[in-house]
């Protein structure tokens, strides 16, 4: 059994980056960027006004200046004011030469063609300048940065219409078991709806494209069967069989296909018989079959590799946490670290009832997973890291 920080070093360590593609914007979110993105023009690539008003020469505020011209948001017109002139402007459009200040149109009394303005406006006043939000040769993106729809919004403000990214993972899901049906099934006595291979592929599809899910029994031929039936992912994720029991395949049938194993059994609760696992090309995680077990070995196992493969760069590909008091105290006797499932009422964590690892009714209902140290007494009030669920 190897501590949970060195399981994740090996697999991040040992997990490059998919190939490089170029798609468009529209396709590139969620994706990362495979190099640094710089601006090939200045934003905004002109002075414009930030209001609807009248653009003015600031020194001939307070007083009644004669409107010569309307400029919209679109084609400049080559506007020009000169000395108690104004040209009317709207929201986004290029000011006219010889203006410095725009004035709003709330704050000018209009007489026919002329408007009064009663208080003095300081030069710049509503103005955007030229290059004031990003210069051009400006960074935009950096290789490995994550492309959110911010991000998104300025390449495409700045002209890039098409951005290098990462390829894509993508991954298979197997859920073993004798007892396992699909859903709508009706059960037999002993028999269990499949819930891994749905919650799996639910958690996991943020990180990869999910090709598909496949159920086998505690056959080995049968699970051997279904891993060589994704042929051409990047990652089989497959959930129980992974222990030492009689009916645990997973072992065998990786070592038969050829498969050379890295490590198996990690200190972590829920989730200790987590097995990590090169087929060729294919990188194999296999998981707990309780469902919480399940759940958390792919949270911090499973989609950091995902997301590896992705273009992240490895010190962004552990999930993140944020500190939280504990509504009340909690005791971890274990030599493993525990991720307790937790409800967040009046900014503190409370665990939920049941903390089993076949409770997906606590997983479900909790905002976060709280993470207790080993042989640990904590009081209520005391802090604790707390990794979303994003549930709500």
């Amino acid at each position: 059994m190897i501590p949970e920080a060195e399981a994740l070093a090996r697999i991040l360590s040992a997990v490059e980056p998919l190939p490089v593609e170029s798609v468009t914007l529209e396709k590139a979110a969620g994706r990362f960027a495979a190099d640094d993105l710089r601006s090939p023009t200045p934003l905004p690539r002109f002075d414009q006004s930030s209001m609807d008003g009248y653009a003015i020469r600031a020194v001939d505020t307070p007083g009644t200046l004669q409107v010569v011209g309307e400029q919209p948001a679109g084609a400049a017109r080559a506007l020009r004011i000169g000395p108690r002139e104004a040209v009317r402007i709207f929201t986004g459009a290029p000011l006219p030469t010889g203006a410095d200040a725009v004035v709003m149109q709330e704050d000018v009394v209009v007489e026919g063609s002329s408007v009064s303005i009663e208080e003095s406006i300081p030069v710049a006043e509503f103005i955007r300048r030229r290059g004031g939000d990003v210069c051009e040769g400006q960074q935009l993106v950096a290789r490995g940065d994550l492309l959110t729809a911010p991000r998104i919004g300025v390449l495409c403000a700045a002209g890039i219409p098409d951005i290098p990214v990462h390829r894509f993972p993508v991954a298979g899901i197997i859920s073993t078991g004798d007892e396992l049906r699909p859903i709508g099934t009706p059960l037999q006595p002993g028999e269990l709806h499949d819930s891994n291979a749905p919650m799996l592929a639910a958690q996991l599809s943020a990180a990869a494209d999910i090709a598909g899910t496949k159920r086998t029994s505690d056959d080995p031929a049968e699970l051997a069967e279904a891993i060589l039936g994704f042929p051409t992912t990047d990652a089989i994720v497959i959930s129980a069989g992974v222990s030492v029991g009689d009916h645990d395949p997973v072992h065998e049938t990786l070592l038969k296909l050829g498969a050379k194993v890295d490590f198996w059994r990690v200190a972590i609760k829920p989730g200790k018989p987590f097995l990590c696992a090169r087929l060729g090309l294919q990188w194999i995680f296999a998981l707990p079959g309780n469902p919480v077990s399940a759940f958390v070995t792919a949270k911090f196992f499973v989609a950091p590799a995902l997301r590896r493969l992705a273009g992240a760069p490895i010190d962004q590909c552990a999930p993140r946490s944020f500190p939280i008091p504990l509504g009340t105290s909690l005791e971890n006797p274990d030599v493993r670290p525990h991720y307790v499932r937790a409800i967040i009422q009046d900014g503190r964590a409370f665990p939920t009832p049941l903390q089993q690892s076949h409770a997906l009714a606590g997983l479900a209902a909790a905002d976060v997973l709280v993470r207790i140290e080993s042989c640990s007494f904590l009081n209520e009030g005391d802090m604790v890291p707390a990794f979303p669920l994003n549930f709500r």
